[in-house]
């Protein structure tokens, strides 16, 4: 009798004190080839790659022009912005959790984001993605020759 008292009390310690600890999830920018149908690299995101992508969302200053963004070259970046980042543009009012970075393997690149309302925008940017080639430590030129550089 004394042995199961003495299990209960200890089960009833341990239930009461746990502690629950959340350990902080990691960012990842995430590179997909559509021809392969596969992410072919996965790089833990810093504060280069989201200070960079910040830039370009701020300042974005049109719309993408064709009716069809999607392609099956070149590739797919998908850039998680932790944390948010706030544009308030003519073009754009939203908290951007995400945004994709379309490199096709015969046309400019652009940016893919949903708004708020995960409406799907698209848009040229002001950026070298052979910097971005560079921190991503991928070649992204090997399919586009494009830079987006105004």
């Amino acid at each position: 009798m004394k042995k199961k008292l003495v299990a209960i009390i200890f089960l009833f310690i341990i239930l009461v004190h746990s502690t629950v600890i959340f350990g902080e999830e990691f960012k990842h920018v995430e590179i997909f080839d559509p021809k392969q149908e596969k992410v072919v690299k996965v790089v833990k995101l810093n504060p280069e790659i989201h200070n960079m992508v910040s830039k370009w969302i701020k300042n974005l200053d049109g719309i993408y022009g064709k009716s069809n963004p999607l392609t099956s070259d070149g590739y797919a970046i998908r850039v998680p912005l932790y944390p948010s980042v706030r544009v308030d543009t003519k073009w754009l009012n939203a908290d951007v959790n995400d945004v994709y970075i379309i490199v096709p393997a015969h046309d400019t690149p652009f940016l893919m984001i949903f708004d708020n309302e995960n409406k799907l925008l698209c848009f040229p940017f002001k950026g070298d993605v052979n910097i971005l080639s560079k921190v991503l430590d991928f070649n992204l030129t090997t399919k586009s020759s494009f830079s987006c550089v105004n």
